[in-house]
């Protein structure tokens, strides 16, 4: 599923962390799916699956690790997106 570029939705926080400090598993909303752009390799395209703009996203390096492998990482089940789902699932 090279052809998918995760994104993650991430949760407004006004929380100040320590320098240094990363909570990105506590503030993700939701996890999105985008195809690639075609003119920039490993980027997403303008719009995710499900219609949002892809610059308001922050990229997961997450990748498949094989045939059978969900988009998204497995870790993020209950927080994938349902509409960009089911458009990968119809490609």
């Amino acid at each position: 599923m090279s052809d998918v570029v995760v994104l993650l939705e991430l949760e407004p926080s006004t929380e100040v962390l320590d320098a240094g400090e990363v909570d990105v598993g506590a503030r993700i909303r939701w996890v999105h799916a985008a195809p690639p752009d075609p003119g920039r390799p490993g980027r997403p395209g303008p719009v995710t699956f499900c219609g949002l703009d892809t610059r308001d996203l922050e990229r997961e390096p997450y990748r498949p690790a094989g045939p059978g492998a969900t988009w998204y990482p497995p870790s993020q089940t209950t927080r994938h997106c349902l509409a960009c789902d089911s458009a990968v699932r119809s490609r």
